[in-house]
């Protein structure tokens, strides 16, 4: 929450407290007022506050907030003039982006016992179905087994002397006495590798089972508050029905039915960590997960200057003014962010607002504050310029390669990509990246830096990097990164507005404003150079995009050159473990990758066509 907007609602509290009469909430921030024709610090901070506030939720892709600021944006490209390049007349590039499963009405859990009496749960309440989840309608006999386990090298198995094989399977939440130092399942890595929901529903599928009941344990979850039911969800990959069952009511009387007592037998498990299972004769489950594709409409935001046609003037009075020219530099930034940590978190803070002021709601407010400035000079411009607003870059950059791979401009007419990607923490000097991709480069920075910034520029001179211009450096176009770095705030939920540097956010954007406006009026266009080199580290380089699904962290895409694809990593792997360490999700992932380090060794767990692959990564840099 913002600091503006937590003493509103103090204030609203305080007021109501006083006279009994609701006060209404502060509107958020709004873009700013003030119109200068130069980029200006007010305008950059005005509007890095109203992109970042809390009421846009963090900008996830596909969600509320992340429209709302696209449609300010789009309302500020129609104020400076620039021609939509959307769909249909609009400044919108509509597009999907795949966000797992929905849980459909129609699943349902009842149980029926041997003289033919029918219990059935809540869907919501009582049960849902998990993010490991497939779909699927199946009525079978039952089997217990315990807490699901097969850990073979603790000397415990749930599965032995007990035949899954096309039954539906009940087991604990949790593991064989995990809150005791007594228990070797009382270590983190047992439970992490043994205890989560994706290593029982792989226990159940690899013994034949045709669904699986996960029931919160007795022992762990006596309270409301700890008899929790995760986020509904499922995957299209999920190999069987996966649903969880509160403890609480639903699961005593699914208990009952089954004749099972599960407070004491988990009891009798955890009193001496052995396993308990049997086949429950005479008792029949139905479980149905009714699931469907979710998938989330997205947008980019496109609008082009161009510049005034000069008019000839002769003897006989003007001519017509010369041909629109088809050059064009884009300029762009994502404005989407990581929303409410769902993904990509690197504080495993879900739940909570990420806010995402440098990342990127600076970048996006320069890429405006550029827009606002070459409108002013546009006479002055002899080509166009493309401004692009990305959303789908957290989830692998989707924006900019749907961008590529449908142009609003043809890519042969497009000399340049500048990118702004996180420039509002300048410190002692600012990173550009792509400085090797044209010759041009390095001596157009040198000069306007000379001339302009006095502050030192680190020049990078690789194409590749983990953000939009990557998507036109692999279509052979000359490319350049605007970056002031990472800080302890990335993808947290503390980057908020006021932890940036106005001051430095105001001199990268006028800087990068300058390199767009040499690009867009210099005489002959910038040559492309293949440079996949990297130059300064920001952390480790593995050339993989991953798409955080429902049911975990998949490979959108892999880079031709990159460590990930020496390796044999390909896309549409699903991410399993990094170095035997469990990836049920891409927080896990994100994690674990920051933790690393260019050079490391990784042995990297995929996978692929219902085959679990082990492939050694040696980890680049970025």
């Amino acid at each position: 929450m913002s600091p503006a907007l937590r003493a509103a609602l103090l204030l609203a509290v305080a007021a109501v407290a006083t006279t009994g009469a609701p006060v209404a909430r502060a509107a958020p921030p709004a873009p700013p007022e003030e119109r200068n024709p130069d980029v200006t610090k007010a305008e950059l901070v005005a509007w890095v506050k109203a992109l970042s506030d809390d009421s846009m939720e963090g900008r996830e892709s596909g969600e509320a907030g992340c429209d709302k600021a696209s449609q300010m944006i789009a309302a500020e490209f129609t104020r400076l003039g620039l021609r939509p390049m959307g769909d249909g007349g609009t400044y919108f590039q509509q597009f999907t982006i795949p966000r797992g499963m929905k849980v459909l009405k129609e699943t349902s859990l009842s149980a029926v016992a041997a003289d033919g009496k029918e219990t059935s749960f809540k869907l919501g309440e009582e049960f849902v179905p998990v993010d490991v989840s497939g779909p699927g309608d199946v009525t079978a006999e039952v089997v217990f087994a315990g807490y699901g386990v097969k850990a073979p090298e603790l000397g415990y198995d749930d599965y032995a002397g007990v035949d899954a094989k096309g039954k539906v399977v009940v087991v604990l939440r949790h593991a064989p006495a995990h809150t005791s130092k007594d228990s070797p399942f009382s270590a983190s890595a047992n439970m992490a590798k043994h205890a989560t929901f994706q290593a029982k529903a792989d226990r159940a599928v690899e013994a034949g089972a045709v669904a699986l009941l996960i029931v919160n344990d007795p022992a762990t979850c006596s309270t409301k508050e700890k008899d929790d039911l995760k986020a509904p969800g499922g995957g299209a990959t999920g190999k069987l029905p996966v649903v969880q069952v509160t403890w609480r009511g639903a699961g005593k009387r699914l208990s009952d039915v089954l004749g099972l007592g599960l407070a004491k037998r988990q009891a009798q498990i955890d009193g001496k960590v052995a396993p308990k299972s049997e086949a429950l004769v005479g008792v029949r489950l139905h479980v149905k997960c009714a699931l469907e594709a979710d998938v989330r409409r997205v947008r980019n935001v496109a609008g082009l200057l161009v510049p005034l046609a000069p008019v000839a003037v002769t003897g006989e009075g003007p001519v017509a003014p010369s041909a629109e020219p088809k050059e064009t530099v884009v300029v762009g930034a994502h404005y989407d962010h990581v929303g409410r940590g769902r993904f990509g978190s690197l504080a495993n803070a879900e739940g909570k607002i990420h806010n995402g002021a440098d990342d990127n709601a600076s970048g996006t407010s320069a890429m405006i504050e550029i827009a606002g400035a070459l409108v002013q000079r546009r006479g002055e411009l002899s080509r166009r310029v493309l401004f692009l607003a990305f959303s789908g870059e957290e989830l692998g950059l989707l924006g900019s390669k749907r961008y590529v791979e449908n142009p609003l401009v043809p890519l042969a007419d497009t000399v340049a990509m500048l990118n702004l990607d996180m420039v509002g923490r300048l410190d002692e000097r600012l990173y550009v990246g792509g400085t090797g991709t044209s010759p041009i480069w390095p001596e157009t920075i040198e000069r306007i830096g000379k001339e302009s910034f006095r502050t030192p520029i680190q020049m990078w001179p690789g194409g590749k990097a983990p953000s939009d211009h990557e998507s036109f450096y692999a279509r052979d176009i000359p490319v350049l990164f605007f970056f002031t770095g990472l800080h302890g705030d990335y993808h947290r939920p503390s980057d908020d507005w006021n932890t940036l540097n106005a001051d430095g956010h105001l001199r990268v954007a006028r800087f990068a404003s300058l390199v767009a406006l040499d690009a867009a009026t210099r005489k002959e266009r910038p040559p492309f150079t293949k440079c996949d080199a990297g130059g300064f580290e920001v952390g480790p380089y593995l050339g993989v995009g991953v798409d955080p699904r429902a049911d975990g962290p998949y490979v959108a895409h892999v880079d031709d050159k990159g460590p990930g694809k020496r390796a044999g990593v390909k896309e549409g792997d699903r991410l399993i473990a990094w170095n035997g360490a469990p990836l049920p999700d891409s927080n896990a992932w994100n994690d674990l990758l920051s933790k690393a380090k260019p050079g490391d060794k990784v042995e990297l767990t995929v996978e692929r066509k219902a085959k679990k692959l082990k492939l050694t990564v040696t980890l680049g840099s970025t």
